[in-house]
């Protein structure tokens, strides 16, 4: 009994002093740009970068490796042309995107205690997957714009199964944000009818004056 209560005293004050160098990094690297709004605005971007990215590579791939029972246009001529320079500019736009999205929730990495239960721990591991694969598809996509190939691996269907996992982590983790996601946008949107509203009353003022 006596030891059971020792090493739970020990377990406490380790959390405890865990838990208070957590919170004085987290204000160390706090910046009011590190908002969630800001993560969101970014996660936005980066969500339709990552979509445009996705069905341009599909369609890509599909040309390339066509299915019978899927026929897909060829026009006009430069249809394939303009495909990939989408692709490959909307790609190489998501790396300084993705950075600036780390650099928004870095200090979120050392929350203490870093899981809270399993669900909690599923989420950890499906943002990891997330964030590993959002960075290599950029990457190794610049790399091979640049063919350059500094790996042992077919580039193509790497890159091509590494889509459908980046897109089902990502939708895992829009999924678990949403709460969080909507309430921004309606921020937002409460925000640009006031903003509307001052304006009008603005105007409206203006008028009156003009009218005396």
């Amino acid at each position: 009994m006596g030891g059971d209560s020792t090493a739970g005293s020990v377990t406490e004050r380790v959390s405890d002093a865990l838990r208070q160098r957590s919170e004085r990094v987290q204000r160390a690297l706090g910046s009011p740009l590190r908002t969630t709004r800001m993560a969101v605005v970014i996660g936005r971007l980066l969500g339709g970068a990552f979509v445009i990215c996705f069905f341009t590579g599909l369609y890509s791939h599909l040309l390339q490796d066509p299915l019978p029972w899927l026929p897909l246009p060829a026009r006009p001529v430069h249809l394939y042309a303009w495909n990939q320079g989408g692709h490959v500019v909307v790609g190489t736009m998501l790396i300084p995107l993705l950075l600036a999205k780390l650099w928004t929730v870095f200090p979120k990495l050392f929350t203490w205690p870093p899981v809270h239960g399993i669900l909690h721990l599923l989420e950890r591991i499906s943002v990891a997957v997330l964030v590993a694969t959002a960075l290599m598809q950029p990457v190794t996509g610049l790399l091979d714009a640049l063919q350059w190939y500094p790996w042992g691996f077919s580039f193509r269907r790497t890159h091509f199964a590494l889509a459908w996992v980046l897109l089902g982590a990502m939708a895992v983790h829009i999924a678990v944000h949403l709460p969080t996601i909507t309430r921004v946008w309606r921020a937002d949107a409460g925000e640009a009818d006031a903003e509307r509203s001052d304006d009008a009353d603005t105007v409206s003022g203006q008028e009156a004056r003009d009218e005396r």
